[in-house]
């Protein structure tokens, strides 16, 4: 009995250390490309207006995937669907060079981001389902996420340094396939799940959107979905026109990378953060909106700074703020679902990501053609700023009200 409860726990711990790989080797693909596509953008003579759209394109069809796609981790099975996403990202970054066309590009994005955001929504539900809301693991997902996020942009930053567009989207295939190695070493599953017989099992259904959004009448659920919309909008700027702010302010590829990286790092240090700081303020609430503001405001004071020193100071806070905020929206979400239905809690907050992926680099790219980046930047951070506040205002006093009911 008790070699069997070794093995047992052998193997979880093997399970975790896959996840935490799959946690570096997903979401900064997204990251890289945030690098990566702007830059190529560049190099095409794409105006800023025609940017944010392209830009947009990554988040556009996972807007309305998400939860299908989460819905699809439930029914398929984490391991094998991931398997196949893990192929695409290797395969699909050569492509960008290979059609340096305007449309390509477009194409492309609406794919890619797919393909990337159900990789990460992939990673996100094997944690759920192994973890199970425990916050320690919560936290060193969430660092190895951002660790992920500091390696990944500053060799892209080197590569299209030294090798141009082609070196740049060949570390972002090669994280693809690492990917692919880590995902191989995922728990099968606790039971053995259905053959595809069909492509209607492949197919959206409105019973399963439905489902996902009565969740957001649990009590926290709405809070994390809304503040996991501000949160992804900070990340939205930095995935954007950040690296176009850069550039316009002089600062070369490898900077940016190395600016894009620091972010990551000091986020994957803040997520050690979430727990202390919020027994300290004695709030999770209040640790998640100050993260969250903080992000958002280091992150639109770019244009107005100047020196790499500086920039790397701002970045670090800009890490800090979205880094403590992470675990605490894994933590609490996993909390409030059913185990069997992760997969789909975390397509629904993917939504809410994907909602801000969209509006915010069109919103941005239309106000920088209109004032400038500059002004871009400070109008979008003060409307951030303010819906933050006013929807935390209103949704906080709503779960009063429902805790008052139900006592």
């Amino acid at each position: 009995m008790e070699s069997k409860t070794s093995a047992s726990t052998g193997a979880n711990e093997v399970s975790m250390l896959a996840i935490y790989a799959a946690a570096f080797f997903s979401l900064s693909i997204t990251l890289m490309k945030g690098l990566a596509i702007p830059l190529w953008c560049i190099s095409l003579g794409v105006p800023p207006a025609y940017m944010g759209v392209i830009l947009s394109a990554r988040s556009f069809v996972p807007l309305f995937l998400s939860i299908h796609g989460g819905s699809l981790m439930d029914q398929l099975g984490v391991r094998r669907t991931l398997l196949v996403l893990a192929i695409l990202n290797g395969l699909l970054p050569w492509l960008y060079p290979v059609f340096p066309f305007v449309i390509a590009v477009l194409i492309l994005e609406l794919f890619g981001g797919l393909v990337s955001s159900m990789a990460w929504i992939g990673a996100q539900t094997a944690l759920a389902r192994v973890a199970q809301g425990d916050p320690k693991r919560a936290g060193r997902f969430s660092f190895a996420t951002n660790m992920g996020n500091l390696a990944g942009p500053v060799l892209v930053g080197f590569a299209w340094k030294l090798g141009g567009p082609i070196a740049g989207f060949g570390i972002i295939s090669l994280w693809g396939f690492l990917l692919f190695a880590a995902v191989y070493f995922l728990p099968v599953g606790d039971r053995p799940k259905e053959p595809i017989t069909s492509w209607k099992n492949l197919m959206p259904k409105w019973s399963v959107y439905r489902q996902a959004f009565v969740m957001l009448k649990e009590p926290g659920v709405d809070l994390v979905v809304f503040a996991t919309f501000l949160r992804i909008s900070a990340y939205s700027i930095q995935a954007s026109f950040y690296a176009v702010a850069l550039v316009h302010l002089g600062q070369d590829e490898f900077n940016i990378g190395i600016l894009m990286g620091v972010a990551g790092l000091s986020s994957g240090l803040a997520t050690l953060l979430g727990a202390p700081a919020s027994r300290l303020f004695g709030s999770q609430v209040v640790v998640l909106i100050g993260g969250i503001s903080t992000a958002i405001i280091f992150i639109s004071m770019t244009p107005y700074l100047s020196g790499f020193s500086i920039f790397f100071i701002a970045a670090l806070i800009f890490g800090l703020g979205m880094g403590i905020s992470l675990p605490l929206l894994l933590s609490v979400l996993s909390n409030a679902i059913p185990r069997e239905q992760q997969g789909l809690s975390v397509g629904l907050r993917s939504t809410a990501n994907r909602l801000a992926g969209v509006v915010v680099p069109i919103g941005l790219g239309v106000v920088i053609e209109l004032l400038g980046i500059s002004h871009g930047f400070l109008v979008i951070g003060i409307v951030l700023l303010l819906v933050l506040i006013i929807g935390s205002v209103i949704l906080l006093r709503r779960a009063k009200r429902l805790s008052g009911v139900g006592a």
